[in-house]
């Protein structure tokens, strides 16, 4: 099993998934009952789109660590314009990263604060991550914004080597491809953030929440 990143889920499941389809229309009525509680205008997730939903899936749970260990280590050195990142050992995991866990604590980061296997990110400006309740209860409890997401993987685009065009298109994908393909320096981390990239411009535009599961 691996990890599955969807936008589009209403649509998706309205004439595929009937039971689903309900089921996901009571989660995202729980979502506005947090957003209204935290002050935030509610958000309607369509279930008619003129645009097939888009599908990730595939690459292991434990690849969102490389990317978020990354982050972690870029954000500690964003005064130092001179860093450079440095390949990691394959042997040292993400887990236990010291500058790792400290970012984690601050749960300041949407990339970071937010559930490996499952979650919502919707397209909506949040104040912070929000947190769902026992009343109210959310897959992978914690809700992020699409748009706070994006920002932060565009801070890590230039570190990574991934080119954006003023769409958030990127511009060099055959380099990328052949980065992954040969498992070159960060091809993990260049991976998820392409794949998140991608789902969050998706969410953004099409106004669909970004679904982990």
């Amino acid at each position: 099993m691996g990890l599955t990143i969807s936008t589009g889920i209403l649509a998706d499941f309205k004439d595929n998934e009937p039971e689903g389809f309900e089921a996901y229309k009571v989660i995202f009525d729980n979502i506005n009952i947090i957003l209204a509680a935290n002050n935030v205008e509610p958000y309607e997730e369509p279930d008619v789109m003129e645009t097939e939903p888009l599908q990730f899936g595939g690459f292991p749970y434990r690849f969102l660590h490389h990317l978020r260990r990354f982050l972690a280590h870029t954000w500690e050195n964003e005064d130092n314009e001179n860093w450079v990142p440095t390949p990691f050992s394959p042997e040292d995991e993400p887990e236990g990263d010291a500058i790792l866990e400290d970012h984690y604590s601050y749960m300041s980061s949407h990339l970071l604060t937010h559930s490996d296997a499952e979650g919502f990110y919707i397209p909506v400006e949040l104040p912070e991550v929000l947190f769902d309740t026992d009343e109210n209860p959310v897959p992978g409890a914690m809700i992020g914004s699409s748009y706070s997401l994006l920002k932060e993987l565009k801070s890590l685009t230039p570190h990574l080597g991934i080119g954006l065009d003023e769409n958030n298109s990127i511009t060099n994908v055959d380099e990328l491809n052949t980065i992954i393909k040969n498992e070159s320096d960060f091809w993990i981390e260049i991976l998820v953030c392409v794949t998140l990239i991608d789902a969050a411009k998706f969410s953004i535009n099409n106004h669909t929440a970004i679904l982990f599961n």
